[in-house]
Order: C-alpha cells, then structure tokens, then sequence
C-alpha cells in the first residue's frame, strides 16, 4: 500500500463519535489491501501524472468512506449488501477541488481495467459529483461487473459524460 495506509481506509468520523469498534477481521484486511494495491495505488500514481501535467496542484485523493462493519454501515445508511462492508469499496475525493476532472479521469482511467462500480454519488444538476465511489469487488468477492453509475436525486443511472468533460492520455 503506497499511498493509502490501513487507517485512511478504516477512519469513520461516524464510528469514532458513536463509540463503533469499525476493526476489520484479517480477511477483510487482506480485500482492503487488494483492494489499494490492485486498484486504488495506481490511479492514485496515475491521477498525479495527470495532476502534474495539467498543473493542478496536489494529487492527493482523500478517502472519505473506506470499510465500514455492519453496525456502521447502518449506522450511515448503507446498502446491506454495500461493497464497504467486505473491504472491496471506498469513496474518493480529490484534495486539489478538480471534482469534475476527477470523474472524467476515473472513467478514463477504469477503460480496460477489472473494476466492480464507478458511481458519480449525489451529482448535482450540472453532474458534479460530491465524491467518486470505487468498488474493485462485488461484495461477493468474485464479479467485477465494469459498471459506470451516477447517483443522482437517490436514483442509480447510467453514467453520462458532459460536453465539458475531456479525454485524458494515461
């Protein structure tokens, strides 16, 4: 795990205020570390090649929900069947504010890749999204399913690209 240690992936505000022991077994260790070594450590390196070049500032990406166990899961409002209760999902936001290019940089980057979800959660009306989820793994641990959602007004839809958004070069 290069750019993301156990601890960003475990951390609940949530948790820690309401006294939940958000602890994760071995097992579920092993689908976080997956999880960043397979997935979430290159597009980190990839998203500061792109930071870099674009001259955008910092790459660095914050984990605002990474593993949740059951009691926090709920305690949040998660799906029963979420991918952050098996350690295989997580909630990205850009530190450098570029939200937009951000989504438009994971879709691209995803292209070709074995992923489970890409959801743009809570688009506003112009599909600015308040952060990215990246699944790895359906939380049955085998199905990769590639599929790019956008949760918008509570409802789960196909993700759209806007005019605004643009190709980048990996």
């Amino acid at each position: 795990m290069k750019y993301f240690t156990m601890e960003e992936c475990i951390h609940s505000k949530v948790a820690r205020e309401r006294g939940i022991d958000n602890t994760p077994s071995p097992e579920i260790e092993a689908h976080i570390t997956e999880s960043v070594e397979s997935l979430l450590d290159p597009l980190r390196e990839a998203w500061e090649a792109c930071s870099r070049k674009q001259g955008w500032g910092t790459p660095a990406i914050r984990i605002s929900s990474g593993y949740r166990c059951r009691e926090l899961n709920r305690a949040v409002g998660g799906s029963v069947t979420s991918a952050h209760r098996y350690g295989y999902a997580f909630d990205l936001i850009p530190l450098n504010g570029r939200m937009r290019e951000f989504k438009a940089f994971c879709r691209e980057f995803l292209k070709g890749r074995a992923f489970d979800q890409l959801i743009s959660e809570n688009e506003n009306d112009q599909g600015l999204p308040q952060w990215m989820h990246v699944g790895c793994r359906h939380p049955d641990g085998r199905q990769q399913r590639g599929q790019l959602l956008s949760l918008v007004n509570g409802r789960y839809l196909p993700m759209i690209c806007f005019s605004g958004d643009f190709s980048l070069s990996l």
